[in-house]
């Protein structure tokens, strides 16, 4: 029987498009390019939610690699959370959980930032408990970071439906015993918990 709700974050519950973003710093289309490539799907990207290096060392990593790009490095890293807004109908889709009775948690690939963007996210006022790789040096789809969930929240797995965007992360909680759903729109995700009896 489901009695927690388990979500990643980015394009589950908060639109992640890094791609439309670097549009906002600038319209050339080589310089944003060139940014998305070695900032927002650089390795210091995922090191970051890794926790293994802070975000000043992964900003002079990249303007290493492309200094004549070193402002719009900095201001893309400055600004790049001001993007995240809501999923349409996840809002209300967690408050209907929530008011079910459900324990509803977050499990997130994402850097310490998470921390500094927490408390504008109004949904997440309804969370039971966060789990953030950075924080916690773990990451999905690495079995060790789904049994440390279960572990931290005293949770079972039985008891959980974890969802998330990518198939692989998925994969990763039904291996460690959590039940799983691939997310690919509010509106899909509904219609399963209905089937699933838990709406």
């Amino acid at each position: 029987m489901i009695k927690n709700i388990v979500f990643d974050m980015g394009n589950v519950l908060l639109s992640y498009t890094p791609q439309d973003y670097i549009k906002t710093i600038t319209s050339d289309e080589t310089i944003s390019g060139t940014i998305l490539r070695e900032l927002f799907r650089g390795e210091e990207w995922v090191m970051l939610d890794a926790g293994m290096i802070t975000e000043e060392e992964a900003i002079a990593r990249v303007q290493a690699r492309i200094p004549q790009h070193a402002a719009f490095v900095q201001k893309a890293m400055d600004d790049w959370h001001c993007d995240l807004t809501p999923i349409e109908g996840m809002p209300e889709l967690v408050t209907r959980l929530k008011e079910k009775g459900y324990r509803i948690y977050l499990l997130s690939n994402t850097s310490l930032r998470f921390y500094r963007y927490q408390h504008k996210v109004k949904m997440f006022e309804l969370f039971d408990g966060f789990l953030i790789s950075a924080k916690e040096q773990l990451m999905k789809p690495d079995k060790a970071i789904f049994e440390h969930f279960l572990l931290k929240f005293n949770l079972i797995g039985e008891e959980c439906l974890f969802i998330d965007d990518l198939s692989v992360n998925v994969q990763g909680a039904q291996a460690s015993g959590i039940s799983a759903y691939q997310f690919c729109g509010a509106n899909a995700l509904k219609e399963h918990l209905k089937r699933s009896g838990i709406l």
